[in-house]
Order: C-alpha cells, then structure tokens, then sequence
C-alpha cells in the first residue's frame, strides 16, 4: 500500500497551496492601508504584522484603526463543526495556516466573531472580512490572536 504522500497529486496540490498562499500573501503585503469609498479601511497583513504581540505595542497608523469598520483579507479556519455556516473563525493570510503546527504567530490571525446569529457561510477559498477591529488578545484552539473583528460581513475575495 502506498502512502499518500508518495502520490503524485498530493504532492502537486500542497504545492499548489504554498504557491498560492505565497502570491496571495506578496500582493497583500505591497501596501499597508487604504481608505475606501465605502466607510471601511482596507488593512493589510504587513501592517497588523506591525503588532508587536509580546509588548502590545502598534504603530500610530494600526492604533488610529482600533475600534474602526474595516476589511480584512484573508482565509477561513472555522472554529465550529458546521461545515456550511459559521459564527466565529479565524482570518488567516494563507492558506496553510492553522493547518500546522507551530501556529502563526498572534499578529498574523484575527479572531472573527460575527454579529448577526446566523453566521457565515464557509468558503473555499479567500474572502473578505468586514467588521470593526479591535485589538485585544483573543484565544482559540489554534493559538492566541491579536486582534478581534466583530464581523458583519464576509464575501468571496474578487
């Protein structure tokens, strides 16, 4: 019997996966914010990167977002077992996180909790979030967050 790691397609498809975390992670990092037409700011993975999570310390621009609607792009790691609709998740920059261990470090995952009770649906693949940040160290089964999003909407990343 041959082990699934010595198939061919497997190995391709966790490639895949790195390569698109990768590039999803670089385009993301090129900018930190910018405002949007709407009442949201778009915020980055390298600014929330700014947190140094062992000192609780931001930079001026991160703080200025606290308590602010923002969006937020992202994966999904469900933190419930319904696999069509959640209430709460984690954001994550790429694929791959929270799917190994050691998990990504606090400032490179954001705990969502959504505000209306029936959640949001699960997707397959990146999203965004939009929501009010706060950042406050929120734990999870994955690992400390360092920021909080009350989430009032999650659509397909485009």
């Amino acid at each position: 019997m041959k082990s699934i790691l010595n198939r061919p397609y497997f190995i391709a498809g966790c490639l895949f996966l790195f390569i698109l975390g990768g590039a999803f992670f670089y385009v993301f990092s090129t900018g930190k914010s910018l405002k949007l037409s709407g009442k949201e700011t778009e915020v980055d993975w390298r600014l929330l990167g700014e947190m140094d999570y062992i000192t609780g310390k931001s930079p001026a621009e991160l703080e200025k977002l606290n308590h602010k609607e923002v969006k937020v792009p992202g994966f999904m790691v469900p933190l419930e077992d319904n696999s069509k609709m959640v209430t709460e998740f984690l954001l994550v920059p790429t694929p791959q996180a929270c799917i190994h261990v050691p998990a990504p470090p606090p400032n490179q995952m954001v705990y969502v909790k959504m505000r209306n009770s029936h959640g949001a649906e699960v997707p397959m693949g990146p999203i965004w979030v939009y929501g009010e940040l706060n950042m406050v160290t929120k734990k999870s089964m994955y690992g400390d967050a360092s920021f909080e999003i009350l989430g009032d909407r999650v659509e397909a990343y485009k």
